[in-house]
């Protein structure tokens, strides 16, 4: 009896420093993502996108607590160690949005429904972290880019933001699919 449990603990000690590994990984690799993202300017709102895409594995592998619990430490470091703040917050604000996208396609059956609770989220998100970087931590350069830009401009930015957005949220789809048959069964060690 001893036995069985000592084997069942063995499992599961390894299926968690198995899940802590990858987790980490993914981590890291989305941290260096983030800091590699302040070398190039355009690279503002790039980084945070592909770093949310990494979460996708953690997603399916472990669930969405392991993925917000790895978003979360992106984030968190991305904040402490990063080079462009701009880009640090984007993914604080939007980084999550991988891991909420399938909330959203499941729940909200209406596809202009689903459509406009998704433009609502880039919105707001976006919203809340320029006033967030603009009034509170007064960072003057970003109020002073956005002042500058004028009326026609900041509209244009705004429209191109959320067409974007909606192309990233076409593409996680066939990224999942992607992940789940050309990667997926190559990482073994996730199913040992």
């Amino acid at each position: 009896m001893s036995t069985g449990r000592k084997s069942g603990n063995r499992t599961s000690s390894r299926e968690q420093s198995t899940k802590i590994a990858f987790c980490g990984l993914i981590v890291g690799v989305a941290v260096v993502l983030m800091l590699a993202g302040g070398i190039i300017p355009i690279a503002t709102y790039c980084t945070p996108m592909l770093a949310g895409i990494l979460l996708l594995p953690i997603l399916l592998e472990f669930g969405q607590k392991a993925a917000l619990t790895a978003f979360a430490a992106t984030a968190l470091i991305s904040l402490i160690l990063g080079i462009d703040k701009e880009a640090s917050f984007f993914f604080l604000f939007l980084g999550y949005y991988p891991i909420v996208k399938w909330q959203l396609d499941r729940r909200i059956r209406s596809k202009p429904l689903r459509l406009l609770a998704k433009l609502g989220i880039y919105n707001l998100s976006v919203v809340a972290m320029y006033a967030l970087l603009g009034l509170v931590l007064n960072m003057e350069a970003i109020v002073a880019e956005f002042s500058g830009m004028g009326t026609s401009l900041l509209i244009a930015f705004v429209v191109l933001f959320n067409i974007c957005m909606l192309m990233y949220d076409r593409l996680l789809m066939p990224l999942v699919f992607l992940y789940a048959n050309r990667i997926r069964p190559k990482l073994r060690f996730l199913r040992q």
